[in-house]
């Protein structure tokens, strides 16, 4: 574990907020894994993941993280309700295929504190390396996966005010357009549960009423141990014709996202790279791919290409308190994976229209 760049860290508390009401039937989503044969380090793609960093001010004496840390437990925990596959966790079937199912786990939330103040942070010479330790995540045990998080939720209090919401979450579970809705829908719960005429009502667990346990001095190295070792860039697609995932409309769009992104990053990404396709009903393909594979356009395929930036997202409108949006919000995925990793997501599809996202993420160093 490194040394930390934030300092005098402590984590103070740990709880996980789970749907206040039991998800039955439980349902999965199955993660299929293809090219096996291919050298392919399948533990990197799994660990896969999306990292945000929301800083607010401090609004009013009565405004802390540790009162949007309290009430995280049951304002996240009804918004699980409607989407309990978010308090999954991944296991292996009978047969032995990987699953995401929704058996009710739980989020897990760190409150955490340090000495610096948000004024000093947002100002800290390694600000990108150290939003790293405002949030928290552990990989996922391959050996015991239902034991694995795979959504952590990081509030983080600065010295004289302010603080920070981290949110991670694993890219096989959900990407970040279509967390949107779930996040929109959670901070309506939490300003209504927390709030009456806007002034804060106390949680029932507020942390600096109990007694603290020994802290732990340092977060969990985990989290992203190279820093912002890659970089990502975000297309949505349109399309007349049906997609389907790994067929050869999909794979001729994604690497035309590819050519987008070695033009945006000013730099070829390589011939192979690890396609992670995620269907509407929610199941997964992993595979191995190459950009050699796929030599010429479909016929008459027409389709839309957007790029996308971190600024589209709502992200900046994430107000625990109607009027405190952030003041500063970071965005990165984080990957252990040595070659280029592209996420797609097959959001919508009808006789009409299908729709996906595509997420290209590329290591700074490339063999």
């Amino acid at each position: 574990m490194g040394k930390s760049l934030i300092p005098d860290f402590t984590i103070e508390a740990v709880h996980s907020a789970i749907p206040t009401q039991m998800t039955d039937p439980k349902f999965s989503h199955k993660i299929s894994v293809h090219n096996v044969d291919q050298p392919f380090d399948v533990h990197a793609i799994l660990q896969t993941r999306m990292h945000v960093v929301l800083c607010y001010k401090k609004l009013c004496n009565e405004d802390s993280g540790w009162h949007v840390g309290g009430w995280m437990k049951e304002s996240l925990g009804r918004a699980l309700v409607e989407n309990p596959i978010l308090a999954g966790r991944f296991r292996r079937s009978e047969d032995g295929v990987l699953e995401i199912v929704s058996n009710d786990n739980g989020v897990r939330c760190v409150e955490a504190q340090t000495s610096l103040s948000l004024e000093e942070f947002l100002e800290f010479k390694d600000k990108s390396q150290a939003e790293a330790e405002l949030v928290y995540w552990k990989n996922v045990d391959e050996a015991n996966p239902q034991f694995s998080p795979l959504f952590y939720v990081q509030v983080t209090n600065f010295q004289g005010g302010g603080y920070s919401v981290g949110l991670s979450y694993n890219l096989l579970l959900t990407d970040p357009l279509l967390l949107d809705d779930f996040l929109n829908k959670w901070l309506e719960t939490h300003r209504n549960m927390a709030f009456d005429d806007e002034i804060p009502k106390m949680p029932l667990f507020y942390a600096p009423n109990f007694k603290q346990t020994t802290p732990q001095s340092t977060n969990n190295s985990t989290s992203n141990p190279n820093g912002k070792a890659s970089k990502t860039t975000m297309f949505r697609i349109s399309t007349n014709e049906k997609l389907n995932p790994g067929d050869e409309i999909c794979k001729y769009l994604v690497l035309s996202c590819i050519e987008e992104a070695e033009q945006k990053f000013g730099s070829q990404m390589g011939s192979n790279f690890a396609l992670i396709t995620k269907e509407p009903n929610g199941d997964v393909k992993v595979e191995k791919s190459s950009k050699e594979d796929i030599i010429v356009s479909p016929k008459g395929l027409m389709y839309e290409l957007c790029p996308l930036k971190w600024e589209d997202l709502k992200t900046k409108e994430i107000a625990f308190r109607s009027e405190n949006v952030p003041v500063d919000v970071s965005h990165w995925v984080a990957c252990d994976a040595r070659e280029v990793v592209v996420v797609v997501v097959i959001s919508s599809t009808n006789e009409d229209k299908s729709c996906m996202n595509v997420y290209v993420t590329c290591p700074n160093k490339t063999d």
